[in-house]
């Protein structure tokens, strides 16, 4: 492979997108999820005061999203942690999807 393909291969994967670009949506995409983290947090917290009781589905909600996240990041870095933590939040989403559906099955 020669430098001409080597450069052609690279703007297809690129898209003509800059490493600038990439950083800002990366950034992006981490505060969105931490302030989806947050909201959850207060839903949670407003729903336990006023209700009495606790919020499954917003559990499970944001624990797919991180876990789907970290798993993403695994597969591109190759970073063991990734993956662990990411199954833990996956396999902690679906414990909180199931007691859900227990709950509104009732």
């Amino acid at each position: 492979m020669n430098k001409d393909e080597i450069l052609a291969r690279s703007r297809n994967e690129n898209k003509n997108r800059d490493e600038m670009e990439k950083e800002a949506l990366a950034k992006a995409g981490q505060k969105a999820c931490a302030a989806g983290g947050l909201v959850c947090v207060l839903v949670i917290i407003l729903e336990a005061v006023f209700t009495r009781q606790v919020n499954m589905s917003t559990w499970a909600v944001y624990l797919s999203m991180t876990g789907t996240m970290l798993l993403t990041k695994y597969s591109l870095l190759k970073k063991k942690h990734e993956m662990i933590f990411g199954v833990m939040e996956l396999i902690l989403a679906a414990a909180f999807l199931i007691m859900y559906v227990i709950k509104i099955a009732r």
